[in-house]
């Protein structure tokens, strides 16, 4: 659930007429992705974002709410190319409960998807006005883009590094979530013409809420039902992506343990995935409480979020905002 969603329905609605507007050019060549970019999600990227501008939105005369929900519909667009290319990468069978596009059209088609989508998305750029406000977020935007790549590409080359680090991890991450929920409140508070203390506090806070959400979605990997995940229970290990609770567990294991723990990796890496393995592993997370250890830095990132908000005005965004921090550690899918 979105808890966002009801103050700032009328914007989502209108996000998503933007979002059909791509999906239905996108539905001719892949029947049925309309469903899954519309139905699929929680819109929590374009959620911060329109919270973010409603926030210190003051009702002037001009406004750039057009733009917002322009920058919006295309952060949650970007989202979804990069789970496009995620799930080829990975080689994903499910994705939200459903079979992946890679599963129904194969890696090439998934993958030009993506792109197909990246590149609809940027045909909203084209109405926006020319100004400087708008080219500051044209140019947060683009970061933001270069980062989410460079994410993805730091947690390909680090696969099936047992002596990964808690500062490997944190770079993986900060650039495969993080960035996008940071660009999405910085842009929103840019927008609705927030001064730079005021826009660097969002901006602190989309950045440890992106942390904390992906830590609690490591945290699930192995907590979570496979119904509810949408996926298989620890694709993550068997992928060879060692997440925080991993990383913790290393730290924390004995020397037997750690060994079996390495040589069950090496043995993922050669394509064979035990559930005897998974089992193991998962025993020793709970004997060690890692999950728990991982969960107490995502309540500490929460934290953090929510004190960066402490200046900005006091009104029923700013709530959902704070609300949106809490169902980050809250939520069980």
């Amino acid at each position: 659930m979105n808890v966002s969603s009801e103050i700032i329905k009328s914007d989502l609605d209108l996000i998503n007429v933007k979002l059909l507007s791509i999906a239905n050019r996108v539905e001719k060549f892949v029947p049925g992705f309309k469903k899954q970019l519309l139905n699929g999600g929680k819109k929590i990227r374009p959620s911060l974002l329109m919270m973010a501008y409603r926030v210190f939105d003051s009702g002037k005369k001009k406004t750039y709410l057009k733009q917002a929900r322009d920058f919006a519909a295309i952060t949650e667009m970007l989202h979804n190319a990069s789970l496009l290319h995620d799930d080829v990468i990975e080689s994903a069978p499910l994705r939200r409960g459903k079979e992946s596009i890679n599963s129904l059209y194969g890696n090439k088609k998934a993958i030009l998807t993506g792109d197909l989508l990246t590149a609809f998305s940027i045909s909203l750029l084209y109405g926006l006005e020319n100004s400087k406000v708008v080219a500051k977020c044209l140019k947060i935007f683009g970061e933001a883009a270069g980062k989410l790549v460079e994410g993805e590409i730091e947690e390909v080359t680090g696969l099936f590094k047992t002596s990964i680090s808690e500062e490997d991890y944190f770079k993986v991450i900060n650039g495969k979530t993080a960035v996008l929920f940071r660009a999405a409140c910085e842009t929103g508070a840019v927008l609705a013409g927030a001064d730079k203390k005021q826009a660097g506090a969002l901006k602190a806070y989309g950045t440890n809420l992106g942390l904390a959400f992906q830590i609690m979605d490591d945290i699930l990997d192995y907590t979570a039902r496979e119904e509810v995940l949408g996926k298989p229970v620890a694709s993550d290990l068997l992928e060879g992506k060692l997440t925080l609770p991993v990383i913790y567990l290393l730290k924390s294991a004995d020397i037997k343990e750690r060994r079996k723990i390495k040589g069950i990796i090496a043995e993922i890496r050669k394509g064979k995935k035990e559930k005897a393995d998974v089992k193991y592993v998962s025993k020793l997370l709970k004997k060690y409480g890692s999950l728990d250890e991982a969960y107490l830095k995502a309540a500490h990132l929460v934290k953090k979020a929510g004190d960066s908000l402490t200046g900005l005005p006091q009104n029923k965004f700013k709530t959902a905002l704070l609300e949106m921090a809490e169902f980050a550690i809250e939520r069980k899918h």
